[in-house]
């Protein structure tokens, strides 16, 4: 008897016969293709003893009586023990008879995935592109149909982003032309003094450098978040939402 073990598909009841070191593994069927798990090896063993069926015996009329028997010199030699039965024949004792060969899929051959026995591409991808399957979490992803985005909806979702980099760019700029001419946006003003420093500028009763802080304070509250929500949409969330295909 050729070695291995025998299991059928449950697909298309193909009789295979695989090596015993994919017991209570995935393979696929040479037939239709379709995967299944081989039963462990205790499991295989008891289904194909209970599949078994003995040897029916010969008629006892065909067997001729002890008295019938000639008598031969070797009647008088002691008795030896019994010859045992045949044991039952079972499904498949033969050479491989009935009995697929070829086909079989083995998780020794190239890296396959765990969850649909289908190769992986690349050879040690994460995750499976034909299933899903994620290797190194061992779940399986859900896969939905959805709709590829348009111009409007690409433009519609970039905009807010667009002009989250406007306000922090207009904001750069504020500050700068504070800082450049606020001093004399200030001359002539009641903040204005008679009293000039040693350089000879006039002094104010409120320095212009509170101005400028103040300003770039306020500034600066509002170019942190327009900057972070920028980030955001132009280069981590940059693709508009997905929407689904009604089924």
């Amino acid at each position: 008897m050729a070695g291995g073990i025998v299991t059928r598909c449950p697909h298309c009841q193909t009789a295979l016969r695989v090596p015993e070191n994919v017991a209570g593994k995935r393979i696929k069927c040479s037939k239709c293709q379709q995967v299944f798990a081989v039963p462990a090896r205790g499991a295989s063993a008891e289904a194909s003893q209970g599949q078994a069926s003995p040897r029916p015996a010969a008629p006892a009329a065909s067997r001729p009586s002890a008295a019938a028997r000639p008598a031969s010199p070797a009647a008088s030699t002691p008795a030896t023990a019994p010859e045992s039965a045949p044991r039952p024949k079972r499904p498949f004792d033969d050479d491989d008879e009935g009995v697929a060969q070829v086909g079989v899929v083995e998780e020794k051959d190239v890296p396959r995935c765990p969850h649909c026995a289908m190769e992986l591409v690349p050879p040690d991808a994460i995750v499976c592109i034909h299933c899903g399957f994620n290797n190194r979490t061992r779940v399986k992803a859900d896969t939905r149909k959805v709709y590829a985005p348009t111009f409007s909806e690409w433009a519609m979702h970039l905009a807010p982003g667009i002009i989250a980099v406007l306000v922090c760019i207009g904001l750069i700029v504020l500050n700068y032309i504070t800082a450049t001419n606020m001093r004399s946006w200030l001359e002539g003003t009641f903040l204005e003094m008679d009293e000039v420093d040693a350089a000879g500028r006039k002094r104010f009763y409120i320095a212009p450098g509170a101005f400028i802080f103040l300003i770039a304070f306020i500034s600066l509250g509002i170019f942190v978040p327009c900057l972070r929500f920028a980030l955001r949409r132009l280069f981590v969330e940059y693709r508009p939402p997905e929407r689904l295909k009604l089924k």
